[in-house]
């Protein structure tokens, strides 16, 4: 079954003001009923500063007049944001190339990542390069905070014009569409991928996260038929 891929902006966000639930982040604590209005902010162990601006750990009411969805793919077999990432990092690296491959997803992540690294040129952000964010976490179902989502803003600012100087139609119409995803959030919002990736063999992939929930962090193994005609992201050709 096709299904889109969609990431999540919300804006105007406002702290719960009740007990968080042990299991479940989205379910009241008094009632015991799931609420679909509430997001948990995470962050990734070696990267917390993804999620500064909000407070780790914590549940946030989001209002459905205040969020908007961006679709990234029409189906969950659809490529092209893999390789829009790729064209990224060529476009603000003077033509470098990702090799050898094909890669697991999160080690396609990070070597993406890594490809725009340069302590010399950026010392004040640990060499971290432009749109460094974005292409090590934006998969992983992390929290892009208001702070990140400013600097991504910034990114995407710096690098417009030579992003619609190749005069490819399609890569700079995704440009400014993830553009307007990280101005969103404004200065009391966020930014996740709220889907799941999974291995070949149907186990849904999990990762540490600082502040999930706790079976956000195991291993799961979901019905094979869930993922039957769907591909993951390291089964790509091009990644």
């Amino acid at each position: 079954m096709s299904t889109r891929e969609y990431l999540n902006a919300h804006s105007d966000l406002k702290k719960w003001n009740k007990p968080r639930h042990p299991k479940d982040f989205n379910r009241c604590l008094e009632t015991g009923k799931y609420l679909d209005n509430l997001v948990l902010v995470v962050a990734p162990p070696d990267y917390p500063q993804l999620a500064e601006g909000l407070e780790i750990g914590s549940v946030y009411e989001f209002d459905y007049e205040k969020t908007m969805w961006f679709r990234i793919a029409e189906r969950s077999s659809d490529g092209y944001f893999f390789e829009w990432c790729e064209k990224l990092v060529s476009l603000v690296t003077n033509g470098k190339k990702l090799e050898g491959g094909p890669y697991k997803m999160v080690d396609w992540c990070t070597r993406l990542s890594e490809s725009v690294e340069d302590r010399e040129r950026d010392p004040e952000t640990e060499g971290h390069g432009p749109f460094w964010e974005l292409l090590r976490y934006m998969l992983r179902g992390m929290t892009f905070g208001p702070v990140v989502c400013k600097k991504l803003v910034a990114d995407f600012e710096k690098w417009d014009s030579y992003a619609w100087s190749p005069g490819d139609y399609r890569f700079y119409e995704e440009y400014l569409f993830f553009r307007k995803c990280f101005e969103f959030p404004g200065e009391q919002g966020l930014v996740f991928y709220p889907s799941g990736w999974y291995e070949g063999d149907g186990t849904r992939f999990r990762e540490p996260k600082l502040g999930a929930d706790p079976a956000d962090t195991a291993a799961v193994v979901d019905s094979p038929d869930i993922v039957d005609g769907m591909k993951t992201a390291h089964e790509y050709d091009d990644i």
